[in-house]
């Protein structure tokens, strides 16, 4: 507006001077030049801001993160119909490590907690099965697996991040039993909100007993299976819930399943019989231990178990890749197709390192973590 005032009064004084048209034209010649250089220059210049702005905004989150064991101060609950912050009054250390958030259960309920070097050697394995430098393991597919551990944006339980629980003993040690009364330690929202499957317990009290490696070793491979397998495989290929696929009995997993549960080869007795060929509910129990059977089997961890067998769940005849590809074909097609290229396998020898015999309360004495 400035420039056009300046230029009708610059216009006017050179008439006033008798001046031709032909240099009045070049008087506003130059001074519309003037303007179309300033409005380029205020155009350049939204431009930087605009770039400036787009290279703030994008932030890339490293796909695999390992974290430090920290104490858990607050957690979010209910409180009617809102969320609050109140302090943890159940879990007191965390790690989290390539998607997995992993909480332990502090001195609460009549139990001690779960001691330092305990979750260490959880949050090693985790990062261990996570390894991308681990041999057949498809680095794009790997990343998608560790995401959907995650709850990144786009994958199935986006917004509800992986929780892997840590307590010591069993449920009933303590008092009142969190598992099946969250509410009492305001752990109800805390469940809600995160893709919650299952439990690694230290010193189990339902186990073979205390102090044995092998046992230890197989107590936490077998739980953090179970997690990362229900968090973080291809839910929707595998149709692993009844939530997201109606035909779940038409997927891979069940027709691997149903494949050694009528060969003899799986028996799911001790999780509901066949319930699970006509019950979701009981389908997503019982793919749990299919899975975890078939991965250790397959990565040829059945030494850790007592006597190197765990007949009759699971036969002698597939403890073994290929006792796998002769008898569950369909499982074996299943491993090399979802979980070879994203779980990766840790050396025998690197698992007995981290868990060696002598650890009845004190997990330093029985090897180091590595983490």
């Amino acid at each position: 507006m400035n420039n056009k005032i300046s230029l009708l009064l610059l216009s006017f004084l050179v008439i006033s001077c008798g001046n031709s048209d032909e240099q009045i034209s070049s008087v506003v010649e130059e001074e519309t030049s003037v303007v179309e250089e300033e409005t380029s220059v205020v155009e350049e210049e939204t431009s930087v801001v605009e770039e400036e702005t787009t290279t703030t905004s994008t932030t890339t989150i490293p796909v695999y993160q390992k974290g430090e064991i920290i104490d858990v101060l607050t957690i979010q609950a209910y409180d009617k119909d809102r969320i609050i912050e109140i302090p943890s009054e159940f879990f007191k250390r965390e790690v989290t490590i390539n998607g997995v958030r992993i909480m332990a259960a502090g001195n609460v309920g009549g139990q001690v907690a779960v001691p330092d070097a305990f979750i260490e050697k959880v949050a090693r394995m985790v990062e261990l099965f996570t390894d991308p430098t681990g041999e057949n393991i498809d680095a794009d597919k790997q990343k998608t697996f560790i995401k959907t551990l995650r709850g990144d944006s786009g994958t199935y339980h986006a917004g509800m991040p992986t929780l892997q629980k840590v307590a010591r003993g069993g449920g009933d040690d303590y008092s009142p039993n969190f598992l099946m009364s969250a509410e009492s330690y305001d752990l109800d929202y805390l469940f809600d909100s995160h893709y919650d499957n299952d439990m690694v317990w230290y010193l189990n009290s339902s186990g073979e007993g205390f102090g044995n490696g092998d046992i230890d070793a197989a107590e936490v491979v077998e739980h953090v299976f179970h997690t990362i397998h229900m968090s973080g495989l291809d839910a929707l290929a595998l149709k692993q819930y009844s939530e997201f696929s109606s035909d779940w009995a038409s997927g891979p997993v069940y027709a691997a399943m149903k494949e050694a549960y009528d060969g003899g080869l799986w028996d799911s007795e001790g999780y509901g019989g066949n319930a699970w060929k006509s019950d979701p509910f009981m389908f997503e129990v019982a793919q749990k231990e299919y899975l975890y059977l078939l991965n250790f089997s397959m990565f040829e961890y059945t030494s850790l178990w007592e006597n190197g067998s765990l007949s009759p769940e699971w036969s002698d005849s597939v403890r073994t890749p290929s006792g796998i590809l002769a008898n569950n074909p369909l499982g074996y097609e299943l491993f090399n197709t979802y979980i070879l290229p994203v779980i990766s396998k840790p050396d025998l020898s690197t698992i007995r390192d981290i868990f060696q015999d002598g650890d009845v309360g004190d997990p330093t004495v029985a090897g180091s973590s590595g983490y």
